[in-house]
């Protein structure tokens, strides 16, 4: 069998016959509405509360928060509706602030933002590109109820509106994205963004990816609340990562549940069985490897344990441009991650991140295949290198046997698998 990825820059993966192969991908939807259509009906008709029109009132001063490049969300068609709103709701443009929600990404570049916001709302309107680690530009604005700050961007605490503009997925650490996740973490400080992270060390593994009553998303929703989070949008992604299946807008808890629903159903891909070998691509997480272990994470959901993973991902800016520690500390056991937090060696953000991958080494072998990432800093993360896909193979081939079992995830990322029976 040949197997193509979803890039350019890696040959096709011959699959020997000898081997049980099975070829899962997302299911192709056909809305019968238009992207647009379909996010203008969620805004008429919201979950929970009344329509912007109804809501927001001339003077006030409004921040929408929008995701960055290193989502899908189509923030193209959706920003211009949601400022369309405003408009007829009697909201000025020098009242209106978009706020990128980074969380601890990068800044976003100008070639970045007129594609993603569109280049008109991106010279008409004040765009806020924030440094997560600039203190200065965050305010308290509130106890948890676990009794740490809750510290948000300033655009987000002395708004009088708040409004999100994100994508409904699943996510290893929040359950699900979306919601809340607009604002914390991606509108709070580091600190803030470490505490809501850290707590994925407390739930049960394997309860957490796609389950939304989680304590990590319920972390989520007190601090977008207590932060003033008042109205979201949510597009939930098609199959072939460019449309829209569906939209919901309206209260930031019951919109956000309705959205996870639709989630559960379109992002479902059943499995036969957990196999020897899974290969995954991390597609269309993927710009660096802090996003493309989203894509592990759902290979380690179709592979038997003791297996072994192969994830084929180009992670073109590196390991993480944010966070060094993916290669200086690496994917080391739970317990020393767990230890080093608790000792204040570890930031919580990245504690979170290198405790869940911990997790998963512990179940299966892993190897990774990207052009972006050098060999010595794959081995410090504390993978296998290949240099190709079928050098790959051929590892996992010589240590399960040329009858293995085969599982092919394209464009894994986005999938929820589950076994048949």
């Amino acid at each position: 069998m040949i197997h193509d990825f979803p890039y350019t820059d890696f040959d096709s993966l011959h699959i020997p016959e000898s081997c049980r192969v099975a070829l899962y991908t997302l299911q192709a939807q056909s809305p019968e509405k238009s992207d647009e259509q379909i996010v203008q009906d969620a805004l008429r008709c919201p979950i929970g509360c009344g329509s912007l029109r109804e809501e927001v009132k001339p003077g006030m001063r409004v921040t929408i928060a929008v995701d960055d490049s290193s989502r899908t969300t189509r923030t193209d068609i959706m920003l211009p509706l949601v400022l369309d709103e405003l408009r007829e709701a009697g909201v000025s443009r020098d009242c209106i602030t978009i706020l990128i929600a980074l969380g601890t990404h990068r800044p976003m570049t100008l070639d970045e933002m007129a594609p993603k916001y569109t280049p008109e709302v991106v010279v008409e309107y004040k765009i806020v590109n924030p440094n997560w680690k600039d203190k200065r530009s965050y305010k308290e604005v509130g106890l948890s109820s676990r009794g740490c700050p809750i510290r948000v961007h300033t655009e987000i605490s002395d708004a009088d509106y708040v409004i999100g503009v994100g994508q409904t997925i699943a996510h290893m650490i929040a359950g699900f994205g979306g919601g809340g996740k607009i604002i914390v973490p991606g509108c709070a400080d580091g600190d803030t963004v470490g505490e809501v992270h850290w707590l994925s060390n407390e739930v049960p593994e394997g309860k957490l990816y796609a389950q939304r009553e989680n304590v990590v998303r319920g972390a989520i929703d007190e601090f977008a609340m207590k932060a003033g989070l008042k109205f979201i949008i949510n597009d939930v992604p098609h199959a072939d990562g460019h449309h829209i299946a569906g939209a919901f807008a309206g209260h930031p808890i019951l919109a956000h549940k309705a959205a996870c629903e639709a989630v559960l159903k379109l992002c479902e891909v059943k499995i036969q069985e957990k196999a020897d070998i899974v290969v995954a691509d991390a597609y269309p997480a993927d710009l660096d490897f802090w996003q493309a272990l989203k894509g592990m994470n759902v290979a380690y959901s179709a592979v038997r344990d003791g297996g072994t993973v192969i994830l084929v991902s180009p992670c073109p800016e590196g390991a993480s441009s944010q966070h060094e520690e993916l290669t200086t500390v690496g994917y080391i056991r739970k317990e020393q991650v767990r230890r080093m937090v608790e000792q204040g060696k570890l930031d919580k953000c990245i504690g979170g991140n290198l405790f869940l991958g911990a997790q998963l080494l512990d179940r299966a072998q892993a190897i990774l295949v990207t052009k972006g990432i050098s060999e010595d800093e794959t081995r410090a993360m504390g993978f296998i290198w290949a240099p190709d896909p079928a050098s790959a193979l051929e590892m996992a081939l010589n240590r399960h046997g040329r009858s293995a079992s085969v599982n092919l995830l394209y464009k894994a990322s986005k999938m929820i698998c589950t076994l048949k029976n």
